[in-house]
């Protein structure tokens, strides 16, 4: 979908470095997340890319800043606008997935959302579907990618909801570039959502760091919800691998699952209970 992106506020967006690379990629490389967006757009702006994962990209920025915290210039949507491209897209009632100016963006209609219950097959040597209920169908629009900046709008039976993440300043500055052709290439990574499932049913849907558990929170819109969290990092996986549902996976809310992610490598489950303990 082509939408005119001319009156989008040219904005300033912070990214800050998860940590430098490794050392056979020589000096002055960073790692960072949202490896879509920045192995694209960062390079356009004199940055170096020196590898593209799952997770990370491993770039090279035309000077160091004592923080790893950089600055780029780029246009963003207010809300407004950002509201208007999903009311236009809903009008659609089409999917698709492509790029809106600078960023990576995907409208989803109506996706069906039915949530399984999960019992004991009956030899006990595994676990089959029953439907438990189905909630109103979903549409969603996103654009650009978290860890960087991202914008979701969402609805079911009512408007749009609008969630935003990332260190943005929208206020007007004096760059205003026009006229740059833009492409970009989108890699989509799948997980297992039958490992999923089966981590679930043997560790319950109750967060293994907190004991949050939607459903008793938050009743019948909650039930079932959860992150699963891999113990391994996908992107620390040489390309496919068999996944254990048991000692691989493990259920965090979204909270725990995101404190967990705040190192690299991630925090352990035990050490994540002992912040929780003696903070709590």
């Amino acid at each position: 979908m082509e939408y005119d992106i001319a009156h989008w506020p040219e904005s300033i967006v912070r990214i800050k470095a998860q940590g430098k690379a490794p050392k056979k990629y020589g000096e002055g490389v960073y790692r960072f997340s949202a490896a879509m967006t920045l192995s694209v757009i960062l390079p356009r702006r004199g940055w170096e890319l020196l590898k593209k994962t799952k997770n990370y990209a491993y770039l090279r920025p035309p000077r160091v800043e004592a923080d790893s915290t950089y600055e780029i210039h780029i246009k963003i949507p207010t809300k407004e606008q950002a509201l208007e491209i999903a009311t236009d897209c809903y009008g659609r009632a089409e999917s698709w997935m492509g790029q809106i100016g600078e960023w990576p963006a995907w409208y989803l209609h109506e996706r069906k959302r039915i949530m399984n219950e999960l019992i004991p097959s009956p030899d006990g040597r595994g676990v089959e579907e029953k439907l438990a209920y189905e909630l109103p169908p979903e549409s969603s629009l996103t654009i650009g990618e978290f860890g960087v900046w991202q914008i979701k709008l969402s609805k079911s039976d009512a408007e749009f909801e609008i969630y935003e993440s990332g260190d943005v300043n929208k206020n007007d500055i004096d760059v205003l570039i026009e006229g740059r052709d833009v492409s970009l290439e989108l890699t989509k990574y799948e997980r297992n959502s039958k490992a999923r499932e089966l981590c679930i049913a043997h560790h319950g849907d109750s967060c293994k760091v907190c004991d949050m558990n939607f459903g008793l929170v938050y009743g019948k819109v909650g039930y079932g919800f959860i992150h699963v969290h891999h113990i391994i990092p996908i992107s620390e996986q040489d390309g496919e691998y068999e996944v254990d549902p048991v000692n691989d996976l493990v259920p965090l809310c979204p909270n725990c699952h995101a404190m967990a992610h705040r190192r690299n490598p991630p925090f352990s489950i035990p050490e994540l209970k002992d912040m929780v303990k003696s903070n709590g």
